[in-house]
């Protein structure tokens, strides 16, 4: 209440005792009219001194009464009495947030195929590009005197192709695996280099050898050789394999890097390679390339 309130209150005990107003009907009702507000202005000057002595818990009341809502505008009705005016609650124009229906963070029989695939494969968004990737850094490690041609198979499918893949078995932890393969050419023999990223599964780690010898199902000697203080297992198989020779490497964070390479194509109908593409000393530095290494 402000202090013209105030006035109009006290002017209201003064109009009490003034002479009885003129018998003029139209005045009659509007000094009715203001003589009701007075009376209310008064009430409510009576009022403010309890108010002001509670103002300290006026809050905590006011929002016991309310319940917390916001109350809206008081104002008069037909009967006299002030009543409350609903104040819509104001609705939120942010888009809430959807919960992703990602697989379980362990894999159990029956759970969805992540991110909308049908199956284990992604072909298309950001992981199968990945492995477009890998399969471009793959071909930009191809040594002078090799080309990577875009050659066919004889029922004409592509002979390069890039793979992204959810890896996960029952009971592991999410994982992908992410590959690419490309032709290598000289002298009209075609041979075949593959990379392999696998992101980290929660395993142990293990012997480089032992990793080394998890690839492909391959046999063979296998020597471990420093690059820089990386370990990496380096497999020699007898040539009964698709791959004669590959490199293994582990991470610190889990990731598995395999590059291997075959002096042949299978399937391809071509002659193959004389020599490997690269030495054992090659592949290890090669395996070890920052560009090869997929984490998620």
């Amino acid at each position: 209440m402000n202090e013209e309130d105030l006035n109009e209150a006290f002017h209201d005990v003064m109009v009490r005792s003034s002479p009885p107003p003129s018998m003029d009907p139209a005045r009659a009702l509007d000094q009715a009219h203001r003589a009701r507000k007075r009376r209310r202005v008064a009430w409510a000057a009576i009022a403010v001194v309890p108010l002001v002595v509670g103002v300290g818990a006026g809050p905590a009341l006011v929002a016991n009464y309310t319940g917390h809502r916001s109350a809206g505008p008081m104002v008069a009705s037909g009967t006299g009495m002030t009543q409350p005016v609903s104040t819509p609650t104001p609705v939120s124009t942010m888009t809430p947030t959807k919960t992703p229906s990602n697989v379980p963070s362990t894999r159990k029989t029956g759970d969805p195929w992540p991110e909308g695939q049908v199956d284990r494969t992604a072909t298309a968004g950001p992981r199968a590009a990945r492995a477009v990737t890998l399969m471009h850094d793959l071909g930009s490690s191809v040594p002078p005197g090799f080309s990577e041609p875009d050659l066919k198979y004889p029922d004409g499918h592509p002979m390069r192709w890039p793979q992204s893949q959810y890896a996960s078995n029952d009971g592991e932890r999410d994982y992908w695996e992410y590959k690419a393969s490309i032709p290598v050419e000289t002298a009209g023999r075609v041979g075949r280099l593959l990379v392999q990223s696998t992101t980290p599964d929660g395993k142990p780690a293990m012997d480089p050898c032992k990793l080394a010898r998890k690839f492909w199902s391959g046999t063979g000697s296998c020597a471990i050789v420093d690059v820089g203080g990386k370990k990496v297992g380096v497999v020699t198989t007898n040539g009964r394999g698709s791959y004669d020779q590959w490199a293994a490497y582990r991470y610190g964070d889990g990731t598995v890097v395999y590059f291997a390479q075959s002096k042949k194509f299978d399937r391809s109908g071509r002659s193959p390679l004389t020599q490997p593409v690269f030495t054992a000393r090659q592949l290890a530095e090669l395996v070890t390339s920052a560009k090869f290494k997929i984490s998620t």
